[in-house]
Order: structure tokens, then sequence, then C-alpha cells
């Protein structure tokens, strides 16, 4: 009798099999920040690029901080790193916004769940808590954290660039389940949640739900596009990737559609010259980052998908962030474990890849 973890992997390799391998495109890379992970990439009001970063610790680990870097030169080159938060739990999973007013606002999760070998697990029941902080100086210095009330369900998770409306007020993505034993990990149920702040993203309250909880949601970028519509490029806790909209700024969500198969997540989304470019990570292999040139009504079609980079070494990398150039070029970060085509980068790095858009 197969497994599900069985038949996942089948079908992947059925996808690698049978599907021909999408183009890719020229793009150059560099390494931005060694020893970091999941960046969250914003322009700022001065012109410069910033982005959070996960520092002290890999992917898990009591030690992870929050840190910020910033670019004057359009992401080619990256320094004056400061801490944004730093408790003696682990600090991760960063949102990022630019408030109206121009305040720099970065929310995280954090946890406590290490056993006393510093072993990551879930279901201890200690400390799972959401915060914010603000930077009023352009990033030079953050206030002490306020806590996000997320009890509604169960813990909440922060993810990607938060979007600010022309009145001023915030939304953000959030997401999370209710955590108990691991008897009672079938009835998980993973759901994504937009939050709002009306007060230049000092407090936060939950707006909606995307979807109606029929699939399991969870990492979701955020984009509002031109024309008022907002979109979302969702992750799935099977691992797909899935897309909805919404015409009331972000009230209400239309029911969200599959775009990707397993393994292709998390993703970001870009307004670019000739429609919505789609970031994702692409973890079928060859492990790296693919992009979708979609409409900015939020339509997409992933056969029209091409690669950006394929030389990462696992699915632990990706998720990118990126931000539209002045010369009309993208820039996106990301981050690898490490990279077959520069074996001298460190263990793990965020990475910056620059790039004209097909046709362009």
């Amino acid at each position: 009798m197969k497994t599900p973890l069985c038949l996942l992997l089948l079908s992947v390799a059925f996808i690698q099999a049978e599907e021909p391998s999408p183009p890719k495109i020229p793009a150059e890379v560099w390494q931005v920040a060694p020893k970091a992970m999941f960046p969250v990439m914003h322009r700022l009001p001065d012109g410069r690029v910033a982005a959070v970063i996960r520092a002290g610790a890999a992917h898990l680990g009591l030690a992870g901080r929050l840190d910020m870097i910033f670019s004057s030169d359009n992401g080619k080159t990256w320094g004056g790193q400061v801490v944004v938060n730093d408790s003696p739990l682990d600090d991760r999973n960063p949102a990022f916004g630019v408030a109206k007013s121009g305040a720099l606002v970065v929310s995280f999760y954090r946890t406590a769940n290490y056993d006393e070998q510093g072993k990551y697990n879930p279901f201890l029941g200690k400390e799972m808590s959401t915060w914010v902080t603000r930077s009023e100086d352009g990033g030079k210095t953050w206030q002490p954290p306020t806590p996000i009330d997320c009890a509604a369900h169960g813990f909440g998770s922060p993810y990607g660039r938060m979007v600010t409306l022309p009145d001023g007020s915030m939304l953000m993505a959030v997401y999370g389940d209710v955590v108990g034993s691991k008897g009672e990990m079938k009835t998980r149920r993973e759901t994504s949640h937009v939050y709002r702040s009306t007060d230049d993203g000092r407090t936060w309250s939950r707006l909606s739900q995307i979807g109606s909880g029929k699939t399991q949601l969870n990492e979701t970028a955020l984009l509002l596009t031109r024309s008022g519509r907002l979109i979302a490029a969702v992750r799935s806790r099977a691992y797909e990737l899935w897309t909805s909209v919404s015409d009331d700024q972000g009230a209400t969500w239309s029911e969200p559609k599959k775009l990707a198969p397993a393994w292709v997540h998390p993703a970001d989304l870009i307004e670019a010259p000739g429609g919505v470019l789609l970031l994702a990570g692409n973890r079928v292999g060859p492990f790296g980052l693919i992009g979708i040139i979609g409409s900015t009504a939020g339509e997409f079609d992933y056969a029209k998908r091409f690669t950006i980079t394929d030389t990462l070494t696992s699915r632990d990398s990706g998720y990118p962030s990126g931000v539209l150039l002045p010369d009309g070029r993208i820039l996106a970060l990301y981050y690898s474990g490490s990279d077959h085509a520069h074996k001298d980068w460190a263990r793990p790095h965020v990475a910056a890849a620059s790039f004209a858009l097909p046709g362009q």
C-alpha cells in the first residue's frame, strides 16, 4: 500500500518526466547576505531598497533574529545591517511594509517551542506569538515590539510584503492553525487571513479570511494593482500554489484557484510593464526560481512559466521577494542552502537575481 508521501513523490516524478522544461532567461546573480534566509524586500520613500532577513540561526533555532539590510544602488551592493528584533526566543517569519507616513513596519512570529537539546517541537505548548515593530528614522532604530492578537486561529505567522492602501490603511497576510497534540494533526486546518492596520502600522486586527477553508492555505503574497484590485498568491498545506482576488480592499476574497502543482511555492507578486509578475520557488527540480507573467486581473498560466535560476541544491530554498527597478528590470532576492554554480557562497545565504522580463 502506497503512503501519501510515496504518492506525492510519484506525482512529482511524473511532472518532471511529462512536462517540457520551461525556457530559461538570462539573469545576473550574486550573493547579498551570508548566513541569512527568508528575505522580504521593499523600496523605501528615499529611493533605497531594503530587505528584512532572518539571521543568527539556520531554518530553525532559538538564536534566530531579524535584521534589515539596505542598498542605495538598486541591489548591486548591500550594507548598513541593523537588528530589527532579537529576543531570547526564535524571532522569524517576517512581513515588511512602508506606511503612508514613511515609517517602516515589520511584523514577525516568535516561538519558544524548542526542547532542552535545542530541537524544534511545535507540540511543547510553549509560547507562540505575533509581534509588530516600527522604525521612524528609515530603519536605523526600531521601537520595542508590541503583540498582535491572533487567537482566532491559534497562532499567527506573518508573510511577505504588506500593502498600503490609498487611504493609509495597511494590509498584511497572516496564516495559522490551532496546534494541539500529535494525535490532533489530522484535524488541524491551516488558514490564511488578512490583517488590517488603520494607525500607520501600530496596531492590527483581523479583517478577512482568504478562501472558505475547503483548501488549507498558509504563506500568502499580496499585491495591490494600480486598478485597485488585490491579488493573492497562496501556498497550500499540500505545497501547491493558489490564487485569489479582492475588489473591496481585502474585505472579501474570491474562492482560490489552483495555479501550480506541489512543490512550486511560495510566491511573490510585482506589477510590471505588461502585467503582473509572479515569482515562485521551484522545488520540483532542478531547484531554483520561476516566473510567470499574468494579467492585472490576477489570471496566470502555469504553462507559460520561465526559469530564472536552476542551480540551487535543495528544496530548502527560494522564498523570492522582488521589486521593479527604474530601468524596467526585476530585482529578486531569494535564499539557498548552497548553489551548485557558486560553491564559494556561504551556507545558507541570501542571493539576488536581476533580469529583464521576456520580450523586453
